[in-house]
């Protein structure tokens, strides 16, 4: 994903060899599959990260055989209940390897993303009240749940634990969508990570910017996008629902950038952790078909709090 970003981004060859090989003693080996899924079985493998190689193998085979748009169409649609799980990570890998253009990738994608499609909830009924997310945020901020979400390792077992209280779902299904709620939810997850400058928050803007590419996969949008309001609803309210910047407050934010854009971007290519990188790729590809979002901001804010950043390692632009 990194190294798709650090691309898109305009880093030389020689940064993309020099990242790869220092990032590539994090990673561990996938691993041969132990099982060989078929049409009949591969879903009880669903939400199971021990079965990251038997889906990786299976979509494999399903594209080797099918192409990858017919496997997307054919598949995602059976676990995009899960599309939060492992904090968003399957759906912006998967995103990431349409880019890559490799069929390859892609079906590895598709097998990471499968056994990390943990639900959250099921969506409660439909009761729809306001086709802005910002206004179900204010509710859910009401309801005080935000206060009392328990510490827990994981970003995901934090979001499904906000996910399943009742006044959760209650506030979720009053959102009412559209063809245009996932520019609604992209542009409320901006402004919550310009407000929050969290973790989760950053991974809220990734992850629906993701998720909005790999929509045209799925033919029911009202129940996609449903999921993926639950998503960044269970998010914001795992970060304790805090109040969102103003209308105001944003612009001023927004307006307090004097980086140019193209040096944001080769911070962004230059930098050594992998975050910063696809968070000013989303950025620099949203700023440009948004209507003046904060995106500008926040990308130049990561990059100035970048420790691994050129500039802070005493590295050369062509290192």
């Amino acid at each position: 994903m990194a190294l798709v970003a650090k691309a898109g981004l305009g880093a030389p060859l020689e940064e993309l060899v020099r990242f790869s090989t220092t990032y590539g003693a994090r990673l561990r080996i996938r691993g041969a599959p132990g099982d060989v899924l078929t049409d009949a079985t591969w879903q009880r493998s669903i939400d199971e990260p021990a079965a990251y190689p038997e889906l990786a193998d299976f979509f494999c085979r399903q594209i080797d055989a099918r192409g990858v748009d017919e496997v997307l169409r054919a598949y995602l649609p059976r676990f995009v209940s899960g599309l939060s799980g492992a904090a968003f990570h399957g759906a912006i890998r998967l995103s990431y390897a349409l880019d890559a253009a490799s069929a390859r990738r892609v079906g590895a994608a598709m097998g990471y993303f499968a056994a990390n499609a943990a639900s959250l909830a099921p969506l409660g009924a439909a009761d729809a009240e306001t086709d802005d997310p910002a206004d179900v945020l204010r509710g859910l901020a009401e309801e005080g749940e935000g206060t009392t979400v328990p510490s827990m390792a994981r970003i995901s077992d934090e979001m499904r634990w906000v996910a399943r209280q009742l006044s959760f779902a209650r506030c979720v299904a009053t959102l009412s969508v559209d063809g245009d709620a996932p520019r609604r939810m992209a542009e409320v997850a901006v402004k919550l990570y310009a407000t929050t400058d969290d973790f989760t928050a950053l991974h809220g803007v990734t992850g629906l910017e993701a998720l909005a590419r790999l929509r045209g996969f799925v033919e029911d949008h009202g129940e996609f996008d449903r999921y993926c309001f639950q998503a960044l609803a269970a998010a914001y309210v795992s970060l304790g629902a805090p109040p969102i910047w103003s209308k105001e407050r944003l612009g001023e934010f927004a307006m307090s950038t004097d980086l140019e854009r193209g040096d944001v971007a080769r911070r962004g290519a230059m930098s050594d952790d992998e975050h910063v990188a696809k968070l000013v790729f989303t950025a620099q590809r949203l700023g440009v078909v948004m209507e003046d979002p904060p995106y500008r901001a926040v990308a130049e804010r990561a990059v100035r709090n970048d420790t691994t950043s050129p500039e802070a390692a005493g590295r050369g632009h062509d290192a």
